[in-house]
């Protein structure tokens, strides 16, 4: 059978991509390694911007219909010598915003159902070994059974490991910054805060989300790539902890449930986001450090701009994500020197009209522009 899409993964960009593509009469398939619900090394973490394409999408209601998540009013952010500022997000006429901390389990099982609601064929356990190229255009993808599946347009939604990425030649080498991260989940923690919590360390940053009302958390931790072995996962994710201590007691007084899981290199840079009969979405189609949380809007928001228009794709991603990529990288820049992260920390809570403006541009609710961080920065 011959398919107008075959979307390669079944994450947030996948998913939603495979729907709207769906929804526009398209014949589509999707497919992926995993059976759903499945776990995910993810901050679990959407910011305002997202929350809205899920509205769009018509998955925020099914969310909420199931009580799970927390819609929070921002990320407090910790420096390495205690200095505290709460982020916010704003809208540019004032309105409070509010980002959503849910399991990847449960978000990307909606998204799935979603998509098999709007017609989407979807295969799950079906594990792709690459593409094939035909007269300079990918023709469609190969399962590790050995099928050939054709398609007009194949979708690389399959993470930064993408097979997708790998076989159009679109995978660069990413050399700065160098960093894994650590996932895990703690039950039994007292959480009245209706904010998640980012901490930044000499060592790496840890961020924390509450999940529920039940007090289940999301605790990712970030370091760099070590030198020898990193050792097993929850061992390393301890040695991160123990350089927040208050953190660590908070913690330690419920119980971490289910497997320390990890993730790395945090970076992932493609040299083209799309090309004949192919396209890239998600963290395929490039990944940056996650402290500033824009992973899931990124992905949403890519699977929009490939499905309103998949010839102008490269061109509307450029001019929707270059700025931001730019801002994120000057606060990657500060989050790895302690003393610029003190400093930008005393600024934020002394300059509120700059800190609510980086609020709403890291909040996706506007464009990022560098010269609100400048002034953030500057005498």
């Amino acid at each position: 059978m011959h398919f107008d899409v075959i979307v390669v993964g079944g994450g947030p960009a996948g998913s939603s991509s495979a729907a709207l593509f769906a929804r526009q009469g398209r014949r589509v398939l999707l497919l992926d390694a995993a059976r759903f619900p499945r776990s995910k090394p993810c901050a679990e973490y959407i910011s305002p911007g997202g929350v809205a394409i899920l509205e769009r999408l018509g998955v925020l209601a099914h969310l909420e219909r199931l009580g799970t998540g927390r819609y929070l009013r921002g990320m407090e952010l910790v420096a390495p010598e205690g200095g505290r500022h709460l982020v916010t997000y704003l809208r540019s006429d004032g309105v409070a915003q509010h980002g959503l901390a849910v399991s990847r389990m449960i978000l990307d099982a909606c998204l799935l159902d979603a998509a098999r609601s709007a017609g989407v064929e979807v295969r799950v356990g079906c594990r792709v070994a690459g593409v094939w190229c035909e007269a300079g255009r990918i023709k469609g993808v190969l399962a590790t059974t050995g099928e050939r599946l054709p398609a007009d347009l194949v979708v690389g939604a399959d993470g930064i490991h993408s097979v997708v990425a790998r076989d159009v030649g679109a995978r660069r080498r990413w050399t700065w910054p160098r960093r894994l991260g650590l996932v895990a989940h703690f039950e039994g923690i007292d959480w009245p805060e209706n904010y998640g919590q980012m901490f930044v360390g000499r060592q790496g940053y840890i961020g924390v989300a509450p999940l529920d009302a039940d007090g289940l958390v999301s605790v990712g931790f970030v370091q760099d790539v070590p030198r020898g072995r990193l050792g097993p996962p929850l061992a390393a994710l301890e040695r991160g902890l123990a350089n927040f201590p208050q953190l660590a007691q908070r913690l330690h007084a419920g119980r971490r449930v289910g497997s320390v899981t990890g993730v790395g290199p945090l970076a992932r840079h493609v040299a083209r986001p799309a090309g004949p009969g192919f396209a890239l979405v998600g963290d395929a189609a490039g990944f940056f450090d996650p402290f500033t949380g824009e992973g899931i809007f990124r992905a949403l928001r890519s699977a929009e701009l490939l499905t309103s228009n998949p010839d102008r794709y490269a061109v509307a991603r450029r001019q929707h994500f270059a700025a931001k990529q730019r801002l994120v990288a000057l606060i990657q820049l500060i989050v790895q020197t302690p003393r610029l992260m003190d400093f930008a920390v005393r600024r934020l809570q002394s300059r509120p009209r700059t800190a609510h403006r980086l609020g709403a541009m890291l909040g996706d609710l506007e464009p990022a522009r560098l010269d609100v961080a400048w002034r953030l920065l500057g005498p």
